[in-house]
């Protein structure tokens, strides 16, 4: 296939001239003025800048590299934080658009290389962050987090129900979004845990809007071995196939490159699907356990069990997992025999209480507990208009993020408000000081006259923190982005998107 090749300024030129285009229109989506996009998929509307920002592809194969570039800090920070996409596309292309106006043609900044801006823009970035989280305050009350809801939402009776939800299961508890056929939004409690871990491989993503993987009625097999192949656990598969199972999910320690491409063999062809997860980070052994009790599966530890002795009451159920990158969610089956094992769990974890143990130790066994004790929230958003159904649902997957991040870290004045502060303190010398009032302009360039932002909008400082950090490292890829190599878009694509952006259809 052939290639498109440019270097130095021009390359330069190509990259920020596609992500000019993408912030011009996820900037229209932003805050609570944004305007609504139709788009083909799903035949939504939306103002949700992530769905808005996956669906441009531009004519030009450099630009677009551009596009792709800058919504990758807006991925990386929905992995993150699930939230603050918007805010990462605006800050990023912000940021480099300051340092690009000292970009000469050697790619010097000044009298200063890119090197050393990269490294001033770091420095910047940990300055603002240290007072972005000395502005912070916590949320205390029910009435805040609702706040904070709404604010996300942009509907006072999607958010009251999401605030009070996050509110009574905790700062540890997760509420998850999904559609339902009701006319109206609702919220549903349901047993499950988070680990700090998630899939084996991208490659078995299933849910490309949301870069999830997810699965409904699964066999669960729990593991502190590394899974180097399948063929220990293939004796208990042939029998879960003929009993008439189609999923498993195994968590294991750690796969190998032929463990997970096995797996991809299964989803791909077989007549049973095998998922690959990773064990947690943080205390396997006992988050093993933690699992053992939601899933009802016998947890095989390496060191004293072997996978071939399996039998099929060693295998669990979950009725959801929600997997991502860098965690998961598993939700177990609501019955009696779940509540009777989490209930003895969470006994043998309140004995572990001690007085030696530091106040880390206790604040990592206080948040299983809450976990397993008020397992999810499921907020289920309804309407009796599909199209204002989906609207609705893209609001609420951001808002029981932000909520969740809020209900963590605190927040700080919202609609910019805390960038635009900080920068008013920042001296004039500073590449982030002018990209830090972008959120706050963006805002007031689309309100009505008269318009004042009022006291009780915040905005999550876990959020803000996690968009800043990943817009300065796409803004420094750009800054020091020496050329771009991409495919030619191949001729019947080229001619759709010539069509597609001419004039005639345009008008």
């Amino acid at each position: 296939m052939r290639k498109v090749i440019k270097s130095g300024v021009d390359a330069r030129i190509g990259l920020v001239s596609g992500a000019k285009k993408l912030v011009e229109m996820v900037g229209s989506t932003f805050g609570p003025f944004g305007q609504n996009f139709f788009l083909d998929k799903k035949n939504a509307v939306t103002n949700d800048g992530v769905s808005v920002a996956r669906e441009i592809q531009l004519l030009d194969e450099v630009e677009n590299r551009g596009v792709v570039a800058i919504r990758e800090s807006a991925i990386k920070t929905v992995e993150e934080v699930g939230d603050g996409t918007s805010t990462a596309i605006m800050l990023a292309y912000a940021i480099y658009d300051t340092a690009s106006r000292f970009l000469s043609k050697e790619g010097v900044i000044g009298k200063k290389t890119s090197a050393e801006i990269v490294k001033q823009i770091e420095k910047e970035r940990v300055e603002i962050t240290e007072k972005l989280i000395a502005m912070s305050t916590p949320i205390d009350t029910e009435e805040q987090l609702i706040n904070s809801a709404i604010v996300s939402t942009e509907d006072k009776e999607l958010g009251t129900l999401i605030g009070k939800a996050q509110f009574e299961i905790g700062k540890s508890g997760y509420l998850l979004a999904e559609e339902t056929a009701e006319r109206t939004s609702s919220i549903e409690m349901v047993k499950g845990i988070r680990i700090d871990n998630g899939f084996g491989t991208s490659q078995i993503i299933n849910n490309q809007e949301k870069q999830t993987l997810d699965i409904e009625d699964t066999k669960v097999i729990l593991t502190s071995f590394t899974m180097k192949d399948l063929r220990p656990i293939e004796k208990i598969v042939t029998q879960l196939v003929k009993s008439g199972v189609r999923t498993i999910t195994v968590i294991a320690r750690a796969w190998t490159e032929e463990g997970i491409k096995v797996c991809l063999e299964n989803i791909n062809n077989a007549t049973i699907k095998i998922y690959p997860l990773n064990a947690p980070y943080v205390d396997m052994q006992e988050r093993f356990k933690d699992l053992a009790a939601v899933t009802g599966a016998r947890f095989f530890d390496s060191e004293s069990s072997a996978l071939e002795d399996m039998q099929l009451s060693d295998i669990g159920f979950a009725k959801k997992i929600v997997a991502r990158r860098f965690d998961a969610i598993i939700t177990g089956q609501e019955n009696e025999d779940t509540t009777t094992r989490i209930e003895s769990r969470i006994t043998e974890l309140n004995d572990k209480f001690t007085g030696s143990q530091s106040d880390f130790e206790k604040k990592g066994l206080i948040e299983r507990i809450a976990q397993l004790k008020n397992g999810f929230g499921i907020v289920k958003v309804g309407s009796p208009s599909d199209m204002e159904r989906r609207r609705l649902y893209d609001k609420a997957e951001d808002a029981v993020n932000a909520v969740r991040a809020a209900f963590q870290e605190g927040t700080v004045k919202g609609a910019g408000l805390a960038f635009k502060e900080i920068a008013d303190t920042l001296p004039d010398t500073y590449i982030l000081k002018r990209p830090l009032y972008t959120l706050y302009e963006q805002i007031i360039s689309s309100a009505p006259e008269g318009f004042v932002i009022e006291d009780w909008v915040r905005d999550p400082v876990k959020v803000l923190r996690v968009a800043l950090e990943k817009a300065c490292s796409a803004a420094s890829s750009f800054a020091t982005a020496g050329g771009v190599i991409t495919q030619e878009f191949p001729k019947q694509i080229n001619e759709l998107l010539r069509v597609h952006n001419s004039p005639t259809q345009q008008e």
